[in-house]
């Protein structure tokens, strides 16, 4: 049965191949195909997409640790969790803290070469070195990384870094990819060499991704299917289509809105609540200029409390997404610190009346201005997701009653994603309003902290000077937020961090940085012949995909 599958899986020019019930239907091996956006880059140093490439990285790469469905962090490549209670975790007199990592012995990378504290040495080197990588949040703080032999990393923090157990999410292979000048644009960032349960072969862009077993995966009779191919998707629609017609077997992350059309069509639904929010976060800057340069309109923050108060939520959720979600109330929507936290609601009245105060004024063709500035707002979202489509209409009509006018300018999602040396729309902050995903759920960080600071801290605002690291695409930059950012970071206790956190997330809403749309469901569409995929709220959906496996 395995000769059999490998012999009907050649790609011929005519791109990826269909699933086959003759050569895929045995328990283990065959090829399973999933429909999915094509991503910018498989290295995870460099994407600001974390979703779109994430979900193929995983398949091939991996971390010190990875994340269960609870929200728990369990081992990887590292043998275990290292924390204060069993010695892992050293505090010492100074402030800082030293992190100690035992790996797991006798892995190798799918090359065949050993996987040893050198990789995980040469990943932090590199994440300091190239200004090209999207973050160095955490990797910064880190005074020393030794090595004392090939199975121990010692981290030695210089201070207290609570989300330490969230970093190192992916060791890159040293023997590859030391001495390459430009790691970015290497090879490795398409067909990557990883110690997961597959191997890229191939990556065709515009086409599809072929990754095999590899016969070097650490976890014996692991992964159980013999290649897994990721069909490049342009829009949601057509990946829908291609499901339901018996293309592809996956349709990951599908929208709530086509959740019970799926289940009609005896599609498996796998769901899980989501920590995303659908959002539409405001630009705080002139687009495309360097942060200091206030947005001409969304500067002023009665107008963006006036565009929350004009947007239908409850609407939206309602009618758009026949009641599969509740409208948002924070960008963290599940968990302690969801709690209590509330947006201002629809009120297209009190909308009108701030701008009034505020110094809007109505025009003869309704839209309002000041100081000669017209309230003239691009709406930026991603093509080819019909539902954010209908979203967007429902905002441009909204804002149109209270005054303030919203034009459609759609993009591919590479684009939207794309890294600061692309040109990508949201890291160059090239948007007035832009309706995304935001959330914990993201970028894979439980720990929240990690999120926060990346997302909202002033030196988390991409620039020329930082290279464009960072996720704080709002351009927002508060020093209250700071302050309680630099107390959570010292105190190691989740529970003692809490109300920092809650009061990060209260003064977002004050101040009205986006709109919290709805609070996203995760929702994994399969062919009824895949089965051994678990819904995980924390992690891409191919976080198990070494147990996945087709039925006879």
């Amino acid at each position: 049965m395995r000769a059999l599958a490998v012999l009907v899986v050649i790609v011929t020019a005519c791109g990826a191949p269909a699933p086959t019930a003759s050569s895929d239907a045995g328990r283990d091996g065959g090829t399973l195909v999933v429909g999915w956006q094509e991503p910018g880059t498989l290295n995870p140093l460099y994407t600001t997409g974390a979703q779109t490439s994430a979900l193929v990285s995983a398949i091939t790469l991996e971390g010190l640790l990875g994340v269960d469905p609870d929200g728990a962090f369990v081992p990887a490549l590292s043998e275990s969790v290292p924390t204060v209670e069993n010695g892992g975790v050293v505090l010492d007199g100074a402030g800082g803290m030293a992190v100690r990592y035992l790996l797991r012995g006798g892995v190798r990378w799918s090359d065949g070469a050993p996987f040893t504290s050198a990789d995980v040495r040469f990943t932090w080197e590199l994440i300091l070195r190239d200004p090209k990588v999207t973050t160095r949040d955490g990797y910064d703080q880190i005074d020393a990384l030794e090595t004392p032999d090939e199975r121990t990393v010692i981290l030695r923090y210089r201070r207290i870094y609570v989300p330490y157990l969230s970093r190192f999410p992916a060791i890159l292979p040293r023997h590859a990819l030391d001495g390459v000048a430009d790691v970015a644009r290497a090879d490795f960032s398409r067909v990557p060499i990883g110690t997961g349960p597959f191997r890229v072969v191939e990556n065709v862009a515009g086409d599809h991704l072929t990754a095999e077993r590899n016969p070097h995966y650490r976890v014996p009779g692991r992964p159980r299917l013999g290649r897994v191919i990721i069909r490049f998707i342009g829009s949601i629609d057509a990946a829908l289509a291609q499901l339901k017609a018996g293309e592809t077997h996956v349709a990951p992350s599908v929208g709530e809105a086509e959740a019970a059309d799926l289940a009609a069509a005896g599609m498996t639904l796998v769901t899980a609540t989501s920590p995303i929010v659908e959002a539409v976060a405001f630009n705080l800057a002139r687009p495309g200029a360097e942060p200091d340069q206030p947005h001409p309109v969304l500067a002023d923050r009665a107008v963006r409390r006036a565009l929350v108060q004009a947007t239908p939520k409850a609407l939206i959720a309602a009618s758009l997404l026949r009641g599969t979600v509740i409208p948002g109330r924070s960008e963290i929507p599940i968990g302690p610190l969801a709690a209590g936290l509330t947006q201002d609601e629809h009120d297209p009245a009190a909308a009108r009346r701030a701008l009034d105060l505020a110094g809007w004024r109505v025009g003869p063709d309704g839209i309002r201005a000041k100081g000669g500035t017209r309230a003239s707002l691009r709406l930026v979202g991603t093509t080819g997701n019909r539902t954010r489509e209908q979203v967007q209409q429902v905002l441009v009509d909204a804002w149109r009653d209270v005054g303030i006018e919203a034009t459609i300018r759609n993009v591919p999602p590479s684009v939207l994603t794309g890294s600061w040396a692309s040109g990508g729309v949201r890291q160059r902050g090239d948007f007035d309003a832009l309706i995304a995903q935001l959330g914990l759920g993201t970028t894979g960080d439980v720990d929240p902290h990690a999120y926060l600071a990346r997302r909202h801290r002033c030196d988390a605002i991409p620039r020329t000077s930082n290279g464009g690291a960072g996720a704080n695409y709002e351009r927002f930059c508060d020093p209250r937020v700071d302050r309680l950012l630099d107390a959570a970071g010292k105190t190691p206790s989740i529970q003692g961090r809490r109300e920092a956190y809650v009061q990060v997330l209260r003064i977002l809403n004050e101040e009205a940085i986006a709109i919290w749309l709805y609070d996203r469901m995760r929702i994994d569409a399969l062919r009824p012949e895949v089965a051994g995929h678990a819904a995980n709220p924390w992690a891409q959906t191919t976080w198990d995909v070494a147990e996945w496996y087709l039925r006879r």
